[in-house]
């Protein structure tokens, strides 16, 4: 039997890279119950989990259903709102997400839940409930950071590929990028002769490089190649959230500008961990736990309660930590720290904190130089 409402949506674009990515979460379906692919808004989370949905579907005889929760913003109701895009039966008096496990009963398919961080505890008390009432349920989730769920796999979304740097890149050696190919293809549907060549491997290079390899982010950039050529688009960078706009009408709205993106997920931070995010734009390279309590402590953020601070962030996919034999160092997400958005204050409550210059801590553990801000 199959369910056939909810069924996965078409996209009118192809899925470019992520081949990897694509067979480790297909083969971690067949084995975990519950995978949630994390990161940081942009990504390409929603992309690859429908990609994997796609591929996987053929191994669940019930089939693959898709639940969107973006628009969702009430967690009373996201139940029922689960039950109507999964076709339950509408029967007054009966709790909505006992309707849905009566109605997935022990089906063997896939759920797919979209977009559940700004109801992530609401999310996460569905998916334990359904996956211990229904026995061959499989769930596939995204979000900005994991449910927190007994036996959840959590799988963080890397970006795209970026070629290492050079002074003097060539068509050659970025054709093996991710980010460069994606580029090259939506740039395409707004200038159908563009190709990446020698001559402008650089500028290419540049963008992608610019965006973190971030997909909606080089695709908004690639959109603005109907009027300017990619040098004078690398050139326009410094001022991203100007000049990456105008994504297509039917995205949703977070996806039509970067700016909309990054409030996406900075909306869903705490005072304290706005105000600690910000100040850490203040690191260029990357940063070490002593830096961070040095330089972003601050007003009433307390050294002590930077690791805790950090880790928040790390786990809601705006910091990125890097483990070597030298020690970890961390970093934000380089386009989220361009510009602070709207709401996103340099302080929580108490003393005004003055933004530093930018430094760079030198690996692995170059903090007790660090300069105080000014």
């Amino acid at each position: 039997m199959s369910l056939t409402r909810g069924q996965l949506p078409v996209r009118l674009t192809p899925l470019v890279g992520r081949e990897s990515e694509l067979g480790d979460i297909v083969q971690a379906l067949q084995r975990t119950r519950l995978i949630t692919l994390t990161g940081p808004g942009g990504a390409g989370k929603t992309r690859l989990a429908l990609a994997s949905a796609q591929q996987a579907e053929a191994s669940f005889p019930s089939g693959a259903c898709w639940v969107a929760l973006a628009q969702i913003d009430d967690p009373a109701i996201a139940g029922q709102a689960v039950a109507t895009q999964l076709g339950v039966p509408d029967t007054p008096g009966q709790d909505a997400v006992e309707a849905i496990a009566k109605h997935l009963a022990d089906h063997h398919v896939l759920v797919v839940l979209d977009n559940c961080e700004h109801l992530a505890e609401t999310a996460a008390v569905l998916a334990e409930y359904l996956l211990a009432a229904c026995p061959a349920l499989v769930l596939l989730a995204t979000s900005r950071e994991a449910l927190g769920v007994e036996g959840e796999l959590s799988w963080q979304v890397p970006p795209l590929s970026l070629p290492a740097s050079e002074r003097a890149p060539t068509a050659t050696v970025l054709a093996g990028s991710d980010a460069v190919k994606l580029f090259e293809q939506r740039a395409q549907l707004v200038r159908p002769s563009f190709r990446v060549t020698d001559e402008n491997a650089a500028a290419v290079l540049s963008i992608c490089q610019r965006l973190d390899g971030l997909p909606p982010a080089i695709e908004l950039a690639a959109a603005r190649m109907r009027i300017l050529d990619s040098v004078q688009l690398a050139e326009r960078m410094d001022d991203i959230f100007a000049l990456l706009v105008g994504g297509a009408r039917s995205a949703p709205p977070r996806h039509q500008a970067l700016r909309a993106t990054l409030d996406w997920s900075h909306n869903l931070l705490d005072a304290d961990e706005r105000a600690t995010f910000r100040r850490l734009a203040a690191f260029y390279g990357g940063f070490t736990l002593p830096a961070a309590e040095r330089i972003a402590a601050g007003g009433d953020i307390r050294p002590e309660a930077m690791l805790e601070l950090l880790t928040r962030l790390a786990d809601k996919s705006l910091l990125r930590v890097d483990h070597t034999r030298a020690g970890s160092r961390r970093s934000p997400v380089r386009t989220a720290t361009s510009r602070s958005p709207p709401g996103c204050s340099g302080t929580s409550a108490g003393p005004p904190w003055r933004p530093a210059p930018r430094w760079r801590t030198s690996a692995p553990s170059a903090t007790s130089k660090a300069p105080r801000g000014r």
